[in-house]
């Protein structure tokens, strides 16, 4: 009897264990903005909906400009898995029918996290996700809720 219950929880603990490597394999951006923003926290709604043009306002009535980076990045890839549940040819599809109706065009995309990092520091209303390895001391991680 023993045996039977001990089993199944190992298996789950297990299984439980890959999950959480999964998760945090995926989560290798950080959604950041210049230490000056007025704003350190968004839901993650809100960022869906900003990366997808589908509003320019967070919830206090703010402006953001969100900022990309190029097609085919590890970076934007995993960027857009993690937070808007796409993939990077979804993401594709979804900014060329938005362009063919005329209902926006996609966030502007720089050549790679430095060039993020410094537009971020010269603009307060602008977001971005970087690689951990350019987080510097001019920079605030967002907490995504």
């Amino acid at each position: 009897m023993v045996r039977r219950l001990i089993a199944p929880g190992i298996s789950l603990l297990f299984g439980a264990m890959l999950s959480l490597n999964c998760t945090l394999a995926l989560a290798e951006v950080l959604v950041v903005v210049s230490a000056d923003a007025p704003f350190t926290r968004l839901t993650s709604s809100d960022l869906r909906d900003i990366y997808l043009g589908r509003r320019t306002q967070i919830a206090n009535g703010m402006m953001v400009v969100p900022l990309d980076q190029p097609e085919g990045t590890a970076a934007r890839s995993e960027f857009y898995t993690y937070f808007t549940g796409q993939t990077p040819a979804q993401i594709k599809a979804h900014w060329a029918r938005q362009i063919f109706t005329g209902r926006g065009q996609p966030p502007q995309a720089l050549a790679n996290s430095r060039a993020v990092v410094e537009r971020l520091v010269s603009d307060t209303k602008a977001l971005g996700y970087i690689d951990p390895a350019f987080l510097d001391e001019r920079l605030r991680v967002v907490t995504i809720e």
